[in-house]
């Protein structure tokens, strides 16, 4: 789980409103958001943010990406244990392919031929 401390970091910051980081924003980043963006960003926890504005946000409030966000590995249950998400038994697999169980005839080859 990753926890959005924009609203503690800006409140360490002495920043008290959007308008305040939209100002900073515009001083320090040389980036202008709308005030809806900022307001979003603020009050909600985005679902996704783009690196640029999250860059904008470091150099406007001097800090690093880590100050912004708090990452806490999610728990999920899976047979009777609980395990971290992406930890599985063994190595990664990949998805599902129709298996080549087909033989070659022997005129054919993997590559059909073309004619350049």
């Amino acid at each position: 789980m990753i926890k959005w401390k924009l609203k503690q970091v800006m409140v360490e910051k002495g920043l008290w409103t959007g308008q305040d980081l939209l100002d900073l924003l515009e001083k320090k980043a040389g980036i202008i958001l709308s005030h809806t963006a900022v307001m979003q960003l603020i009050k909600q926890e985005p679902k996704a943010i783009r690196l640029q504005t999250l860059e904008a946000l470091c150099v406007a409030l001097d800090c690093n990406p880590w100050d912004l966000m708090e990452y806490t590995p999610t728990q999920v249950k899976r047979e009777g244990k609980l395990q971290a998400v992406g930890e599985s038994g063994g190595p990664i697999q990949p998805y599902a392919r129709h298996k080549k169980t087909e033989k070659l005839k022997l005129n054919e080859s993997f590559y059909p031929e073309e004619d350049f």
